[in-house]
């Protein structure tokens, strides 16, 4: 069994899993999935059916898609993912953490330092601002 490879930049296979399952499930396949692969089985008469195995691989630029099946699936398939809008790769997010300084100012009885967000001296108890 040959298969077409397709890599498909900033998507993951859990992107692009339940994008190729609706696209075999619009053309009438039965579809079954396990982990990194999708199978589609469509019934074409009596006693033929047409088979499709698809697996998805993630790297870290894009999933790899590997398929096999018939050449005009294959085609049509790999038509398809190629044409899927170019998605962002994800941006880590950054903790910014900010240093605030608290001024402290001296207490005018006790000299002891204040911060300037206290009204009372924690040396002396007595009033630092009005």
């Amino acid at each position: 069994m040959s298969y077409e490879q397709v890599t498909i930049k900033n998507y993951t296979d859990a992107d692009l899993t339940p994008i190729i399952e609706s696209w075999l499930l619009e053309r009438e396949f039965t579809v079954s999935i396990l982990a990194n692969r999708i199978e589609g089985n469509k019934k074409t008469g009596w006693f033929s059916s047409e088979n499709v195995t698809i697996f998805l691989e993630n790297f870290p630029d894009g999933c790899v898609i590997r398929i096999s099946g018939s050449q005009e699936t294959k085609r049509y398939l790999k038509q398809y993912l190629s044409a899927l809008p170019q998605k962002k790769k994800a941006v880590s997010k950054e903790t910014i953490i900010r240093e605030r300084e608290i001024v402290s100012v001296p207490c005018p009885y006790c000299g002891a330092l204040v911060p300037i967000t206290e009204k009372i001296c924690q040396n002396c108890k007595a009033p630092v601002r009005g």
